[in-house]
């Protein structure tokens, strides 16, 4: 066990100032709230948005609406790596999962496939089953959206961008998380921006946006022994996630920090007024951080460009963005696994992405049937991330690099 500087592997900072405003929101109740949604509303010029407990609560919402729209379909299309929340999310709504496998050099779908899937002319398909595509722009990587509408022509299959990792994001001047017929950023720890816990969504779809509203008019609100959780676990957060601290936390097994979990029972609620004023100022924070990621993951895209041993496909280039997590493909597997075991001597919080591809993960596989998804597979035993946020110094940066490149003989 490391017991020094460590760095976590995705960070969004939270202050003490910021908690303050947490708890004055608190005291102002739901008009923080309807504050926080006029803003978000305002700024991504939509009519509609609903604030949740998480961004899988979120999605939850998002798909049981939707299934009240179309209920003779039941089948929600994935790509086949991505985090296991959005599985856990389509579980959760009493639905199905249904995976498409992906292009290993932008992590986005295999189109090809893709469009195998969703053809009325392939009589395997279940094209009449499917409600929804979930386009997902992994670690801000944006997904080409345009390319999924230009595909689906069935107008009863929904397109709903997962931007849980890509709040702040943009694609050719468009604000990622607009793209779709709805779209859903999350909130959590570790996010683009964090308000602890918690999940925004957005729609210009009037008769989509009734549904949810029906859904949330169900949906719990926290109690006051929630927010007295969510107050003293904030506090905790803000201490123990500096880099000086964090060895502590990581160090505890029953916190499960790092590691990727399918768990389909999860509460949800709407977002509370405590969340909300955590959010305080967000568009300014969000504009900071997103400029410290990218100048971030640039830098690390610079560094890797010059060494030969690593094409442009393991090296994730995908215009200036930025990224919660930059990722970098190593083909060799004993070279990755000295890089992991040397980071965790470290601290330099290098991690691999998702343990595996979704239809290999053991609740799911009555549903897949033996079929295999090899791009997903492959790419889940080979990518690494990098850090690349607020907490990451010079000196962090220039490590990780040196460690790479010696690796790979650079």
């Amino acid at each position: 066990m490391r017991i020094g500087r460590t760095l976590p592997p995705a960070a969004a900072p939270i202050y003490l100032k910021d908690i303050f405003s947490g708890l004055k929101g608190l005291i102002r109740g739901s008009k923080e709230i309807n504050r926080f949604e006029s803003e978000l509303k305002e700024h991504y010029n939509v009519k509609h948005c609903f604030l949740l407990s998480s961004g899988k609560a979120a999605l939850t919402i998002i798909l049981k609406a939707l299934h009240e729209l179309y209920p003779e379909r039941n089948e929600v299309l994935i790509p086949a790596f991505t985090c296991y929340s959005v599985p856990s999310a389509i579980l959760k709504a009493g639905l199905k999962v249904k995976v498409c496998d992906i292009n290993p050099e932008t992590l986005d779908f295999d189109f090809k496939q893709l469009k195998k899937i969703l053809s009325p002319s392939n009589a395997t398909n279940s094209k009449s089953s499917i409600l929804a595509v979930l386009p997902t722009h992994l670690f801000g990587l944006p997904a080409d959206v345009g390319r999924v509408r230009k595909i689906n022509k069935d107008d009863k299959i929904s397109i709903i961008e997962d931007a849980a990792q890509a709040m702040g994001g943009t694609l050719k001047e468009k604000k990622l998380g607009t793209l779709g017929d709805a779209g859903f950023f999350s909130l959590g720890r570790g996010k683009a921006f964090s308000t602890i816990e918690g999940g925004i969504i957005l729609t210009n779809n009037n008769s989509f946006a009734d549904n949810i509203t029906k859904q949330m008019k169900n949906t719990p609100t926290y109690n006051m022994l929630d927010i007295i959780k969510l107050v003293i676990y904030s506090i905790t957060l803000t201490i123990f996630m500096r880099p000086a601290l964090f060895w502590f936390p990581k160090s505890l097994p029953f916190l499960k920090l790092g590691q990727t979990i399918f768990e389909p029972e999860f509460p949800l609620k709407k977002m509370s007024s405590f969340q909300a004023g955590l959010a305080k100022n967000w568009q300014f924070r969000l504009r900071n951080m997103k400029s410290i990621r990218e100048q971030k993951a640039n830098a690390f895209r610079a560094a890797f460009q010059e060494n030969d041993n690593l094409t442009s496909s393991m090296i994730y280039q995908n215009g200036n963005h930025s990224l919660l997590r930059f990722p970098l493909k190593i083909c060799d597997t004993q070279i990755l696994d000295r890089i992991l075991s040397k980071s965790e001597k470290q601290g330099l919080g290098i991690m691999m992405a998702y343990p595996d591809s979704i239809n290999n993960i053991k609740e799911l596989k009555n549903y897949f049937k033996n079929k295999t998804y090899p791009k997903a597979t492959m790419i889940s035993k080979h990518l690494i991330t990098l850090p690349a946020h607020h907490f990451l110094s010079l000196s962090d940066s220039l490590q990780i690099k040196k460690l790479i490149n010696n690796e790979l003989g650079f």
